[in-house]
């Protein structure tokens, strides 16, 4: 990727009161370092153009770390910039701002793969220095997202997440938006390098991918990790599956999927059978006999494959082209003959019941419906749920020109208005 030609950044900090003013309203904390500050006058004066040049990056990490508040002998509540003149008379303060914005703008900075190294070692001092002075200078034009240099940015969004463990989002927002490329060179790296640790986190993952705004980013980084990500918990993956059927390209994600089905231990359940239903939604008629068979009558696998097909096709209303009337079907008889319709103890149907009634409302609204209404109805196990089979073979009233989960409740209301649902009370609810 082309590197930006470096923008000019002044040198000169936000205004900052009187060293009288400072000594007023934080006299307890300037008195207690009253020795620090003629100490490091005594040492720095002399080395004045080190400072000034950011080639002293010992020193001037001390007070990028007191900038940040890191240091505990100093109240955080004090404005970061004055807890530089907390430390440093004035002269050394100009001094040391000079040296912030030397580093923030001449500086070149490790890859997001080193970054994520120096964790597990040896922090790299000017990542602080780099996070104070971005965030002294920030609201100078010449450090808009704009205008901030590529290397500079992507340094900025990994020691951020490296050694703060957080980050502006609103200044993220506006990264994702404006300047994707670098971004998406520093997440694919930074997660990458986590994965390669074995590490059950990735920070910032689910800023990006809850947002549909930056399905965008999702689509380049999301295969990469999910490729590679063997530690990833069961929740997240749900998740980041979800999205990857969202974003990414369904011939690519199958693929991902199908491999991973080589590789992931079928004899544990929880995440095996988020890849397979994966699998199953984007290519029906190649998993249906592995669906069937995995999942047999097992709740255990059972009650994750309604729920991610729930989420998938009612939550995200996500359209998946490949699905029809006899992928409704398959699903129907594995789930339905499992679960009973069973009401709470306040009359409602229980959650489970009505993800299953919204795999025949799904089926309901296929296009070839007959043929697999007709199959179903030959199963012995389905004749629970025959008078909704039947009244669906005929159904075709339901509001096309309103949402998933309003057309749902219309379906629903037609199913208690006929009396088609005859659920137990579950009172263990």
């Amino acid at each position: 990727m082309p590197e930006q030609d470096p923008v000019p950044v002044s040198t000169q900090g936000p205004v900052n009161s009187s060293v009288d003013t400072i000594e007023l309203r934080y006299p307890i904390d300037y008195r207690e370092h009253t020795g620090t500050r003629l100490e490091n006058d005594r040492r720095l004066l002399p080395i004045a153009d080190e400072i000034k040049s950011g080639d002293n990056i010992e020193n001037l990490e001390r007070f990028a770390k007191a900038y940040l508040g890191m240091y505990l002998d100093m109240d955080n509540s004090i404005p970061a910039a004055d807890r530089i003149h907390i430390l440093a008379n004035p002269e050394l303060a100009s001094l040391v701002h000079s040296g912030f914005a030397e580093i923030l703008r001449n500086r070149k900075f490790a890859s997001p793969e080193d970054i994520v190294e120096s964790i597990y070692t040896n922090h790299f001092a000017e990542g602080y220095i780099l996070l104070a002075a971005f965030d002294l200078f920030r609201d100078q034009k010449q450090n808009e997202v704009k205008n901030l240099p590529a290397n500079t940015l992507v340094a900025i969004i990994c020691f951020s997440y490296a050694y703060r463990n957080e980050i502006d989002e609103q200044w993220l927002h506006s990264s994702i938006l404006q300047r994707p490329a670098e971004v998406i060179l520093a997440l694919t790296g930074f997660w990458q390098q986590l994965i390669n640790h074995n590490t059950d986190h990735l920070p910032g993952i689910y800023f990006l991918i809850r947002n549909p705004e930056y399905d965008h980013i999702s689509k380049k980084v999301l295969l990469p990790v999910l490729q590679n990500w063997i530690s990833v918990r069961k929740k997240l993956l749900r998740d980041l599956l979800r999205c990857a059927l969202r974003t990414t390209d369904p011939e690519q994600l199958y693929k991902l999927a199908k491999s991973s089905l080589d590789k992931w231990n079928a004899a544990e359940p929880g995440r095996y059978i988020l890849w397979l239903a994966c699998a199953f939604l984007l290519q029906p008629e190649k998993q249906l006999l592995n669906l069937t068979k995995y999942t047999g009558r097992t709740k255990e696998k059972i009650i994750p494959l309604l729920d991610f097909t729930y989420w998938v096709l009612h939550t995200d209303q996500i359209s998946l082209p490949s699905l029809n009337a006899e992928a409704y079907a398959t699903l129907i008889r594995i789930i339905a003959a499992k679960i009973t319709p069973q009401k709470d103890r306040y009359g409602e149907l229980c959650d489970n019941t009505r993800k299953v009634i919204f795999l025949f409302y799904c089926l309901c609204r296929a296009n070839d419906k007959q043929p697999a209404i007709e199959k179903l109805l030959k199963v012995r196990v389905m004749k629970l749920y025959q008078p909704i089979l039947e009244f669906i073979s005929d159904e075709t009233t339901i509001s096309s020109d309103k949402t998933v989960p309003e057309q749902l409740d219309e379906f629903l209301g037609l199913l208690v208005q006929r009396n088609l649902i005859q659920p137990r009370i579950k009172w263990s609810d």
